[in-house]
C-alpha cells in the first residue's frame, strides 16, 4: 500500500513574481463572476447519481401534480360560523347541519385539505334584527383554498338565519324543591343566594321571564336545616344566567296536627280510706294537639287520665279529670268538662 506523501502548507500566502502576496477573491466577487466552461464540466461530473435521482423526483412530482388525476373531485362537511356580529344581536335561528361543499382539482391538492379547519364564515358586521337569506360562495370558504382547486357546487346553497336584539335584566330565583322532608316535618321557609341573577337572551324570551327557578333540590326525608348547591334550570334557547348556580337553603319545622281520642277511661286516685267513690260518667272524650312524629302513633297509657280525690270530703262533688302527655301534646279539647265524683254516701256537693 502506497501512502500519500504528506507535506508541509505554506506559512504565508503564494507571492506573484512581482513579490506582492496573492490576496483571496472576495466572497461577492465570487458570487458575480460567471463560472467558466471547465468549472460546468466540472459541477455537471460531480454527483451524477445524486442529480438524476434530483431530476426524476421532480419529474415525478410535478407529473403527480399536474398530470396524474387532475379533475379529481371531492366533498368536504364544513360547519357554518358568524363572525363579527354586534354585542347587543344573537342568531336564534342558523343551519344545524353542515354544508357540503364539492371541490374538484389535483387529488394530491384535494387530499391536503384539513376538513376539520375548514368553515363557512358569514361575515355579519352590519347585520341588523330580522330574518336573513344568505347565498353561500366560494369566498366564503376559511381558510382559503389552493388555487388549483375549483369550487363545483354547495349543498345547501343559501342559509336562513334569524337575528334578535340581546336583552339582559336581573330576575329573582325560586328555589324548585322535591320529594318529602322526614314524618311530621314540614318546610318553612326556602331561599337562594344570591336571590337575584343577571338573564341575557334573545329579547323575545327575557321579556317574558319573571322568575328563574333552580333545578329540583331534593328534601330526601330531611328533618333539620340544610344547604345545598344548585344550578339555574334551563328558562329557553339562548338564554344564560350569571351566575349560573345558587345556595339553597332550605328550613324545616316540625309539622302540627291534631287527634281526637274517644271513649277514655277515667281513673280516681287518691280515695279517701275506706270509703266508695263513684265518677259519673266514666269515659271522655279527648282532643289532643302537638307534632305530627309525636301524635300520629302515639296512645294513652291506661291511668294517664284521672281525678284527683285527695282531701275531699264524703259527698257529691264536681271535679274535672287530669291529663298527663308527653312533653309537646297538649289538651286542646275535653268533652264533657266537668264530671260527677261520689265520695262514700254523702249528700253534700263541691
Amino acid at each position: 500500500m502506497r501512502l500519500r506523501a504528506l507535506r508541509p502548507r505554506p506559512s504565508s500566502p503564494p507571492a506573484d513574481p512581482g513579490g506582492a502576496p496573492i490576496r483571496p477573491t472576495p466572497p461577492w466577487r465570487r458570487m458575480l463572476r460567471l463560472p467558466t466552461n471547465r468549472e460546468l464540466r466540472d459541477a455537471f461530473r460531480r454527483n451524477p447519481e445524486l442529480k438524476v435521482l434530483s431530476l426524476l423526483l421532480a419529474v415525478f412530482l410535478w407529473f403527480s401534480i399536474n398530470v396524474s388525476d387532475p379533475g379529481a373531485e371531492g366533498t368536504l362537511e364544513v360547519p357554518v360560523r358568524i363572525e363579527h356580529l354586534a354585542s347587543d344581536l344573537i342568531v336564534t335561528s342558523q343551519p344545524t347541519k353542515p354544508v357540503s361543499i364539492t371541490l374538484r382539482g389535483p387529488r394530491t391538492i384535494l387530499d391536503g385539505v384539513n376538513e376539520r379547519r375548514t368553515r363557512i364564515s358569514l361575515d355579519f358586521s352590519v347585520a341588523t334584527p330580522g330574518e336573513s337569506r344568505v347565498e353561500l360562495n366560494a369566498d366564503m370558504i376559511r381558510p382559503e383554498l389552493p388555487q388549483r382547486l375549483k369550487v363545483v357546487r354547495i349543498e345547501p346553497a343559501r342559509a336562513k338565519l334569524v337575528i334578535e336584539r340581546l336583552a339582559r335584566k336581573r330576575l329573582p330565583v325560586r328555589p324548585e324543591l322535591a320529594g318529602q322532608a322526614a314524618l311530621g316535618y314540614t318546610v318553612a321557609e326556602a331561599r337562594a343566594t344570591p336571590a337575584e341573577v343577571e338573564v341575557s337572551g334573545p329579547v323575545s324570551k327575557v321579556k317574558e321571564l319573571t322568575e328563574i327557578k333552580t333545578e329540583p333540590v331534593y328534601l330526601r326525608r330531611a328533618a333539620e336545616r340544610f344547604e345545598k348547591s344548585a344550578l339555574l334550570s334551563w328558562a329557553g334557547d339562548f338564554v344564560t344566567f350569571v351566575p349560573d348556580h345558587v345556595t339553597v337553603t332550605v328550613a324545616l319545622q316540625q309539622q302540627m296536627m291534631s287527634r281526637v281520642f274517644e271513649n277514655v277511661e277515667i281513673t280516681v286516685r287518691n280515695a279517701p280510706g275506706g270509703l266508695p267513690v263513684q265518677l259519673t260518667p266514666r269515659g271522655v272524650e279527648l282532643t289532643l294537639s302537638g307534632p305530627q312524629r309525636l301524635l300520629t302513633s302515639f296512645t294513652l297509657p291506661d291511668g294517664s287520665v284521672f281525678v284527683d280525690a285527695a282531701g275531699l270530703a264524703p259527698g257529691t262533688h264536681r271535679v274535672a279529670p287530669q291529663v298527663e302527655l308527653p312533653q309537646g301534646l297538649e289538651v286542646t279539647g275535653r268533652q264533657p268538662d266537668v264530671f260527677t265524683l261520689q265520695v262514700g254516701g254523702g249528700k253534700a256537693a263541691r
